[in-house]
């Protein structure tokens, strides 16, 4: 675990060490990068991106963006974040091992046969009660009386 913490810091000093180096290709050869102006660049990278990415990506968001400037930076930064990675397969997990065994059912191995149904059939043929119409169905006196929406109690009428 030590042992990973300390290439892993090897690996961003390493980063910073080109990140100074990009800066001052892409600043100019005036642009002197010193810790006072690699704080001032983490400061705007941050306020720009909202956070300050690690070392490897704004190493290469600097190469996109072939500039010193920390908003172009922060759009090549957002442009990496956007970009679609490879994603690791994802393995069946394990049950939880609270989690009771299934018991598996034994297979079948005799089929008994099963009895066929009868149609169903109706001794009288269904009949309706009349037409229907937008007012609603009719009765044996005659048609349906027209029904009147009502209105919401705080509708006014």
């Amino acid at each position: 675990m030590l042992q990973q913490r300390a290439e892993q810091r090897r690996r961003d000093e390493d980063d910073i060490v080109e990140m100074r180096r990009l800066l001052a290709e892409f600043g100019g050869e005036s642009v002197v990068v010193d810790d006072e102006a690699m704080e001032t660049f983490s400061r705007a990278l941050a306020e720009e991106t909202g956070a300050l990415p690690p070392p490897r990506i704004v190493v290469d968001a600097i190469k996109e963006a072939q500039s010193a400037d920390p908003r172009k930076i922060g759009d090549a930064v957002r442009a990496y974040y956007r970009r679609p990675r490879p994603r690791p397969a994802v393995a069946a997990s394990p049950p939880a091992p609270h989690a009771e065994p299934v018991s598996r059912a034994e297979p079948i191995t005799e089929v008994e046969p099963v009895a066929q149904a009868e149609p169903v059939t109706t001794a009288e043929p269904v009949t309706t009660a009349g037409p229907v119409s937008a007012a609603g169905p009719a009765s044996a006196d005659g048609p349906a009386e027209p029904v009147e929406p009502a209105l919401p109690a705080s509708a006014p009428a």
